[in-house]
């Protein structure tokens, strides 16, 4: 995405949107949105616009780490439960493995 073509008003407007299209437990729009404006928000000299997409894009940032924790956390609970063979865990798969029992 070439966002240099844009002004920067509609650069705040289109932050803003994914921020809140984020905010929608969608984690890789953050992702999104801090990559296309990181170097707006952190590079460039600071304007009023670039301190508003700088408030958009760190807490972008902030969301998607949040996110990244809670996903491997709940990835490795499940994984060690899972393995130790516990009843509630075993419901909680789609995949059933075949073998020995």
């Amino acid at each position: 995405m070439d966002i240099s073509k844009i002004t920067d008003t509609k650069k705040v407007d289109l932050c803003k949107k994914y921020f809140y299209i984020g905010a929608c437990c969608l984690p890789f729009v953050w992702l999104a949105n801090a990559c296309w404006f990181f170097s707006e928000a952190f590079l460039l000299p600071i304007t009023t616009h670039r301190q508003q997409i700088r408030r958009y894009v760190i807490g972008s940032i902030v969301g998607t780490v949040f996110w990244i924790i809670v996903l491997v956390s709940w990835e490795t609970f499940f994984q060690h439960y899972r393995q130790q063979g516990i009843e509630w865990a075993d419901s909680l798969t789609f995949v059933y493995p075949k073998g020995r029992v």
